[in-house]
């Protein structure tokens, strides 16, 4: 893969994305009203010192990976829908040139939105509540779950959205599928910690209560590094040019 070839995919998909799509009524709107909610009534209602908490960044670190679903079902799924995938494929643009191009653009989608949602939010709380000093996120985790949430996130949900947009039939298909897995995750999580053995509560209660929150984020990032990794490699492993085009 050259750098050329994925300038190439990743720019492609990021005039879609956002010239495109936004051109539509429905795909401008959903990322405004995200904005003004996140951006001005969120914070307005938190107030300075729930603003500027690295748990309230989990909130925009997950609308980030929402927007990411919105995005990344298209990604073949799309190209199959509008019959452009043939064409695609028959390019010279190598597989990972045309695999990471695709993800790295939603990433770089859901990332943006997340950031201006948080840059809106410190206006908002700054002109709501000046006092003559500039308020700022002033502690480690904050800016580690600022840095590396949404990065993260947003890559488990881009490589887990190709791997099932790669042989989705349709954009809904996949939207769909993306979804169930989602809610199948979430309720796992839910059920899975109230069902684990009495050992492990209090093991990771001590972690809670012991570690400082930025150890706790860089630990977070670390296990979800390693989802984002297991899922690229099952989606490099997935992408093969000549089942695409028969599926």
């Amino acid at each position: 893969m050259t750098i050329s070839d994925f300038n190439a995919v990743f720019w492609k998909e990021w005039k879609e994305i956002v010239l495109e799509r936004s051109a539509r009524s429905a795909g401008l709107l959903r990322p405004l009203i995200l904005i003004v909610v996140l951006g001005i009534f969120v914070p307005l209602r938190s107030g300075p010192q729930g603003f500027f908490n690295p748990f309230q960044l989990l909130i925009y670190t997950f609308f980030s990976a929402v927007v990411i679903t919105t995005v990344i079902a298209d990604s073949f799924a799309g190209e199959r829908e509008r019959h452009t995938l043939e064409t695609l494929l028959a390019t010279r643009l190598s597989d990972r040139a045309i695999l990471f191009g695709k993800i790295a653009s939603s990433i770089a989608y859901g990332w943006l939105i997340s950031m201006l949602c948080v840059l809106v939010g410190t206006i908002t709380v700054n002109v709501a509540n000046w006092q003559g000093q500039l308020l700022l996120y002033r502690d480690a985790a904050s800016w580690l779950v600022l840095l590396l949430g949404p990065l993260l996130a947003g890559a488990a949900v881009a490589t887990a959205g190709v791997l099932v947009s790669l042989h989705a039939a349709t954009v809904r298909q996949a939207q769909q599928t993306l979804m169930v897995g989602f809610m199948v995750v979430f309720l796992g999580a839910i059920f899975g910690g109230n069902n684990l053995p009495t050992a492990w509560k209090i093991w990771f209660g001590e972690i809670l209560v012991n570690w400082s929150r930025a150890a706790l984020v860089l630990a977070a990032a670390g296990v979800v590094l390693a989802i984002d990794l297991a899922l690229l490699l099952a989606g490099m492993a997935r992408f093969q040019r000549a089942k695409l085009v028969l599926d």
